[in-house]
């Protein structure tokens, strides 16, 4: 247990600058490349941001077939449990997909 006098330091470096706060969550970081974990009926991160040109691994972890689809942008066709597909992003842009077997399950690519 911390005390007083060791917050009260620690919350005055905070304040000057000399610590940095804890990094809040959010979509993945841009990059060349990335992955998708599919468990839990969920597309894992749920927003996945790379670079143009990036490929993306589309890996099923659950016990049951899953699909990654956008509309006649890209479809990962049926991906049995513990298989992965990769797809690659070459145009910049937001490209939302869901599940075509399980279509609650959304997620989204950013192409920067």
């Amino acid at each position: 247990m911390r005390s007083v006098a060791a917050c009260i330091a620690f919350t005055l470096a905070l304040l000057a600058g000399q610590v940095a706060p804890a990094a809040q969550p959010g979509p993945a970081r841009a990059s060349a490349a990335g992955s998708v974990r599919i468990s839990h009926f969920k597309f894992h991160p749920g927003t996945l941001a790379v670079g143009r040109g990036a490929k993306v691994v589309f890996a099923n972890a659950s016990g049951v077939e899953h699909t990654a689809t956008d509309g006649g942008v890209f479809d990962t066709g049926r991906i049995e449990p513990g298989h992965s597909v990769a797809i690659r992003f070459k145009q910049k842009g937001t490209f939302s997909y869901h599940c075509k077997i399980h279509p609650f399950m959304h997620g989204k690519i950013v192409v920067g």
